[in-house]
């Protein structure tokens, strides 16, 4: 519940006032032709807030294919109450292939692809900037966006490191546990997990350079992570995550991040 209390701190520092909410739904269709589903729930007029993975129905599918259980679904529709009583969530079914959204394609998912899937939906929805909320893999995804677009206003992300992120560690991990699923939409969903952190890979990721491009968003970064982070050990992917995380939190901070 610890996301919750960062939350309920984010809303007591809001300046934003609270409208009647105004719900609607709809289609992105990126430059590959991907749709993807998104919902806009919430007060009209509030700061956007995008939430996807792991805080979907479509994600709990993929889970529950994969024989792994996802019992957060309570936690998950806590989370959105919360964030919907004050701000304009963008709920998205992303990763591609989740939900109600189409894909994976073949090659899928880079992490040049992430960001203009972001802005794809942003625009889709009629948002001009957003806070891109993730964990893990999202907050992974928040951070390629963000270092690649000014759309992205802010970040509240947890569980993965912005700077030292364990890329090689979580590939060979995660195409292990791919190869091992058998042919599925969880198996595809997986497979662009592992293609992801090899774009990352493969580009020579400059992660100090794009804590630089965030800098000017000083205020509205969040980095969230449990001292004793190691993964998810019973997934097969034990990683150092708290660890890079706690060791550049003054570098973090003296660039605007909390």
């Amino acid at each position: 519940m610890r996301l919750l209390h960062i939350l309920a701190f984010l809303m007591l520092a809001s300046c934003a006032s609270v409208d009647q909410p105004m719900n609607s739904t709809g289609y992105a269709t990126t430059d590959d032709g991907v749709q993807i589903h998104y919902r806009l729930l919430g007060p009209k007029d509030a700061p956007v807030i995008w939430v996807g993975y792991p805080w979907t129905k479509g994600w709990s599918d993929v889970m529950e294919e994969m024989g792994a259980g996802h019992d957060e679904d309570e936690k998950a529709q806590q989370i959105i109450s919360t964030l919907t009583s004050k701000y304009r969530v963008l709920y998205v079914d992303y990763p591609r292939g989740t939900g109600d959204s189409t894909g994976p394609l073949p090659g899928d998912l880079k992490a040049d692809t992430v960001a203009k899937d972001y802005v794809a939906v942003a625009d889709a929805a009629g948002v001009d900037r957003f806070v891109a909320m993730g964990f893990s893999w999202s907050a992974g995804f928040g951070i390629h966006a963000a270092a690649r677009t000014k759309r992205v206003a802010g970040l509240i992300i947890g569980g993965w490191p912005v700077l030292d992120a364990p890329h090689e560690e979580i590939l060979g991990m995660s195409a292990a546990n791919t190869n091992a699923l058998p042919a599925g939409r969880a198996k595809q969903v997986l497979g662009s997990n592992v293609n992801y952190y090899q774009s990352i890979i493969d580009s020579n990721w400059d992660a100090q350079a794009a804590v630089e491009f965030m800098s000017d968003r000083a205020g509205m970064l969040y980095l969230f992570v449990g001292s004793e982070d190691v993964g998810v050990p019973g997934m097969g992917l034990t990683l150092p995550i708290a660890e890079p995380i706690i060791e550049h939190k003054e570098q973090l901070e003296a660039k605007g991040w909390k």
